[in-house]
């Protein structure tokens, strides 16, 4: 590789063993029992998808079939066969994300509406259940999430809020990616990619000490420059670099527990930009004789984002306490969370903020009760409170009906409020003359109603249907000064409701064959409030095609050979000039033993380029390539 050597990558993996007993300090996946390994999500029937069990959505394990929410569930093995090589290019196979690719080391990534660089900052993003929010803008940095794909066990995607367990910024969905446990990763293992466009290496090893489960990772990628759409824009948007993970995992006194500690440094060829930071988390889970479970997750995270135009060290620990407990027909849980972030930003430009540092908390404590009303019928009653020092103290409830007429369908409905925090350019940022600070900027709120239906009518079909209707308050603007127009000033100028429907299905044609499908629908609708003015003329409602919709086949040619074929359509974005387009991504696989596979990858065959996204003020416009790529897969 060109500028990231596995040699080195492997010196981190080192670095990272020496690291993790002095600090290893928190939050890593709640669910370590509980998730399976990547060899049982291969050749799932539909059956094993309906039972296959989710994390996210209550806190606790519940089969993807009895769990009312809008939830798709991404497996190992589907990003194996999709031969995605970047998170956010994994996170296309949900059907219920809009997923936009910016240049070679930036995406957009939302659900139910709001894609753009500036506005996809309503959708909660875990790792192993730790957040990945970014306090300075919302949202988040994709070029800062450097999570191996290899290492996925599966990827839990709710579209809707959830706020009242997850908290603030869970406001249109959530993501919790959960990497393998480290007793799942025994022996050696090593994949190598290799193409016109990208190149990719992971390097694995896992054993046992004592009753101590270990395992150690090493990734390492390099994307070329993507072409731009000004022939005028001369910048080099090659993207590189890699990171190192060290887990353990095991049991003491009938307690779960694991440590992980992880580092990465990713780099950007034109402007010498670098990310880099390490994280550190612990958990600890034990479910008494009474049936009453007890979990303590703490993290701690540090990253610096270093370019020409800025300097950006981000610290962050966060401690979250659970019990639950099970009395009668209630399903009870209770618990309480704390993150404290440490903030120094400093600019080198016009826009700068008065104090470079600051300090960021949340703290909330939440209750909810799962009530069986009859057999079949279920109400969750929930209720998270949370405050933050920037906009206070909110509430944040919901209440959530489930019905199962029978053991194959689910019908659901659910009322929630959600909110997104102010973030520190909304209420800090300022520059001479042209913007002025916003110090009463308050959150961003939704209520929102949803209702849907999962449902399995025969043993190879299965299906799943949501619909929702929301509706926001004290959304951003950018207000402007009668005559004068500028200085400028960030207010919760705007409202709106967006509406859609959300589907996807699954059909095992045969024992060898099944194919897939998902599509989204969106419309909103934004209005200002009585006397706001709005700069932007209501930018703040995104960039958001009317539709997506997508097919893939996964056909068993043979007990070793394999070959998938996906199809998506894109719908235009009447708010930018970003058309229409539709794509296909193609796998083949041959496993010459248990243990070694060969495969050829292709992505956006159909075109040689095209455009995802439109925003020359956050980053010069880029054409999407076609990308083909072969991979050497052993141990995997």
């Amino acid at each position: 590789m060109d500028r990231i050597s596995v040699a080195w990558v492997g010196a981190l993996a080192v670095s990272a063993v020496l690291i993790v007993p002095k600090f290893a300090l928190a939050a890593s996946a709640r669910d370590e029992a509980n998730t399976p390994s990547v060899e049982d999500l291969r050749n799932l029937s539909i059956d094993d998808l309906a039972n296959l069990q989710v994390t996210s959505l209550s806190k606790r394990p519940e089969s993807l079939s009895e769990a009312p929410a809008a939830v798709y569930v991404i497996t190992a093995d589907d990003i194996r066969r999709s031969g995605a090589t970047s998170l956010p290019q994994a996170l296309r196979l949900a059907p219920n994300l809009e997923v936009a690719q910016v240049n070679a080391y930036s995406w957009t990534v939302t659900a139910r509406g709001f894609n753009s660089p500036e506005t996809a900052n309503k959708l909660l993003v875990l790792v192993n259940g730790r957040s990945v929010y970014e306090p300075i803008a919302s949202g988040v940095l994709w070029q800062q999430v450097d999570v191996d794909l290899t290492n996925v066990t599966r990827i839990e995607v709710i579209s809707g809020p959830g706020g009242t367990l997850w908290g603030a910024n869970a406001v249109n969905g959530v993501i919790n990616i959960i990497t393998s446990q480290a007793s799942a990763a025994q022996g050696p293992a090593f994949q190598v990619s290799a193409g016109g466009y990208e190149r990719n290496a992971s390097l694995r090893y896992g054993g046992k000490a004592g009753d101590v489960w270990y395992k150690i990772y090493a990734h390492a990628f390099d994307f070329d420059a993507t072409e731009p759409v000004d022939p005028a824009d001369t910048t080099n948007d090659a993207f590189s670099g890699g990171n190192a993970e060290v887990r353990l995992g095991g049991k003491f006194r009938g307690a779960d527990w694991s440590l992980k500690g992880e580092t990465y440094t990713n780099h950007i060829a034109d402007n010498g930009g670098t990310f880099s930071g390490q994280s550190y988390a612990t958990s600890w889970n034990r479910t008494g004789d009474s049936g009453v479970s007890t979990a303590v997750n703490a993290w701690f995270s540090r990253d610096i984002r270093n370019e020409p135009t800025l300097y950006e060290s981000r610290e962050a620990f966060d401690v979250e306490f659970q019990r639950a407990r099970t009395l009668g027909d209630h399903q009870l849980m209770w618990g309480g969370e704390f993150r404290y972030w440490w903030e120094d930003f400093r600019s080198f430009n016009l826009f700068h903020f008065a104090d470079p540092k600051t300090d960021i908390s949340i703290g909330s404590v939440f209750a909810q009760d799962e009530i069986t009303l009859r057999p079949g019928l279920r109400l969750t009653l929930g209720l998270k409170g949370e405050t933050n020092s920037y906009s206070g103290f909110d509430w944040l409830p919901n209440v959530r009906l489930a019905w199962q007429p029978d053991d194959n369908q689910l019908l659901w409905a659910a009322v929630s409020r959600a909110v997104r925090t102010p973030n520190r350019i909304e209420r800090e940022l300022e520059a001479p003359n042209f913007l002025i600070p916003a110090p009463d900027f308050k959150a961003e709120k939704l209520t929102a109603i949803e209702a849907g239906w999962r449902a399995q009518p025969a043993d190879r079909v299965s299906l799943s249907l949501s619909a929702y209707y929301n509706r926001y308050t004290d959304l951003r603007t950018d207000a402007y000064t009668p005559v004068t127009i500028f200085p400028l000033q960030l207010q919760n100028g705007a409202r709106g409701t967006t509406w859609g429907l959300e589907a996807w299905a699954q059909f095992d044609v045969n024992q060898a064959w099944r194919v897939s499908a998902g599509a989204n629908l969106l419309h909103k609708k934004f209005r200002l409030k009585p006397g706001a003015v709005d700069a932007i003329n209501a930018g703040v409602q995104g960039q958001d095609p009317d539709y997506q919709a997508q097919v893939r086949s996964q056909w068993q040619i043979s007990k070793t050979v394999e070959f998938d074929l996906s199809l998506r359509a894109v719908g235009k974005v009447d708010l930018a000039p970003v058309k229409a387009y539709q794509e296909a991504d193609a796998h083949l696989e041959w496993r010459v033993t248990d243990t070694l596979a060969l495969a050829l990858d292709g992505h956006n065959l159909l075109h040689a380029r095209h455009i995802e996204v439109w925003d020359p003020s956050t980053a010069p416009v880029r054409y999407i390539p076609r990308s083909v790529f072969a991979t050497l897969r052993y141990g995997f």
